[in-house]
């Protein structure tokens, strides 16, 4: 799925603005909108009262024309009704006699019980002069007369302005919100077409701005896709002093001054991540591939015969625990590559080397290790790791000295704690000893010895990590020593 690309910041910039001035132009035509529909329910109003009059006249003039009012009933309806107004007409009965059926006001049932009398049309008229500002649409202009005491239901009633009565009976208005509607389109209109213009101009004139504000930081972005497609050359970019842009640009300038040694670094740790999966890959391919072998053999008929079967899963069962041990250690180097520092902490020498020579005396009871320690009581470093290194060293002499004696020594050399394995066994060829610490290496001569070929590795990486040294002496016939400063 491809992903659209941004637009740029200027323009992001320039949309804000307008989004802002669009804003602002809203609650304008908001707040003017507002005014402009209590304007013209003062109208709407108005015309009402007007109605008031022109349905007493056309009531007189069908009546001398020989019309009941059932019968200009109709006539009435259309001259009175209009855009937003709506009219019905009834009888004294308060039979609905013609027009919009739904205008039926409350007050029309108490006039035609006569707990409400409706003041006469130069009343009406007066009340509307006095109180030029009823509520909007269908606020009161003013009680009906005889409308009883302050506080009766008479006396509470506030559509009488709806009704008008005329001979024969009694004509209803409803003014709807569609007058005002109708007056205000032709005014969203006209301000509607004033603001697009001015949000267009103003988006413009911030994208104008913008780009002249930000013109610094595209410089830089060059820049730094140049530096990212490995050109290194030092791009210094001097601007005014005291602003965002100058510490941006002051920022740019340290980066890229770092950024050569630390793509250096990166080529280096990517290469030996490269050469430690190789390596890696390879030690757990032998045992996969053992394992793969002897379950095809197990599914051509071997499990019937118990002897053979029980050899292959034993064979199973020392490479699976190869590969968990060499699955182990490559988690422990790789914790150690990590650029997590060590957790140093002063660590007591005896209490380090005396747990690790009972660790080994209960493996083989029947070695002789033995460990002294001379002027040194503690060092500092990451215990854990230091543990692990010391283990390795002891480990790889147990494996590779099958039988020999392991002598342990802990002394004070130029103000530096040195920890000196050494094994009596048959040692090293010249060619072994300079690979020794490499990872996945063993020697020709291992035989049968189970081994990962990661011990010594593990020593050496945690031993650098704690800030020392690892060495090693041996011949073939001479033993091997490894010795650690700290």
């Amino acid at each position: 799925m491809s992903i659209q690309p941004r637009r740029s910041l200027s323009a992001r910039l320039a949309t804000l603005y307008a989004v802002i001035f669009a804003v602002c132009v809203l609650v304008v035509i908001v707040a003017s909108s507002i005014a402009l529909v209590y304007e013209l329910s003062l109208f709407s109003n108005d015309i009402i009262v007007a109605k008031h009059q022109e349905a007493r006249f056309l009531t007189s003039r069908y009546q001398s024309e020989g019309q009941t009012l059932a019968q200009s009933a109709p006539h009435l309806v259309n001259a009175l009704s209009g855009i937003g107004f709506h009219v019905a007409v009834y009888d004294q009965k308060g039979t609905f006699l013609g027009g919009d059926r739904s205008v039926h006001p409350k007050i029309l049932d108490r006039v035609i019980r006569g707990s409400v009398q409706l003041a006469p049309p130069r009343e009406v008229i007066e009340r509307a002069i006095r109180n030029p500002k009823p509520s909007l649409l269908h606020g009161p202009i003013g009680p009906p007369s005889g409308a009883g005491p302050p506080g009766s239901d008479a006396s509470r009633t506030h559509d009488w302005w709806r009704i008008v009565a005329v001979t024969g009976g009694y004509v209803t208005f409803d003014a709807s919100p569609g007058i005002i509607v109708a007056n205000l389109i032709p005014y969203w209109w006209i301000i509607f077409g004033i603001a697009v213009v001015a949000i267009a101009v103003s988006w413009l004139l911030g994208r104008v701005f913008a780009r002249q504000a930000l013109a610094p930081v595209n410089e830089i972005t060059g820049s730094l896709h140049a530096l990212a497609e490995g050109d290194y050359t030092q791009r210094r970019f001097v601007t005014a002093a005291g602003d965002e842009i100058a510490t941006l640009t002051q920022a740019y300038n340290e980066a890229a001054a770092s950024v050569a040694a630390a793509m250096d670094e990166r080529r280096a740790t990517e290469a030996r991540m490269r050469q430690f999966v190789a390596d890696a890959g390879h030690e757990l391919r032998t045992p996969l591939t053992v394992i793969a072998g002897y379950i095809d053999v197990l599914r051509r008929g071997a499990l019937e015969e118990p002897t053979v079967a029980k050899q292959i899963l034993g064979t199973m069962a020392l490479e699976k625990e190869h590969m968990r041990t060499l699955i182990d250690r490559l988690m422990r180097l790789a914790r150690m590559d990590s650029e997590t520092p060590p957790e140093r902490a002063p660590i007591d020498v005896t209490d380090l080397i005396r747990r690790q020579v009972e660790a080994a005396r209960r493996m083989d009871e029947g070695r002789e290790i033995d460990y002294s320690i001379d002027g040194v009581q503690e060092i500092l470093g990451d215990r854990a790791e230091i543990s692990e290194a010391l283990w390795n060293v002891i480990e790889n002499a147990m494996k590779y000295a099958s039988g020999a004696p392991i002598h342990i020594r802990a002394y004070r050399q130029n103000g530096n704690a040195v920890i000196n394995i050494r094994d009596e066994g048959p040692g090293m060829s010249e060619a072994e000893r300079l690979h020794a610490f490499e990872r996945f290496y063993r020697g020709d001569a291992r035989g049968e010895i189970p081994g990962t070929g990661l011990g010594l590795s593990i020593a050496k990486r945690a031993v650098d990590r704690a800030g020392g040294s690892i060495a090693i002496e041996s011949a073939p016939g001479k033993g091997t020593t490894v010795e650690i400063t700290l």
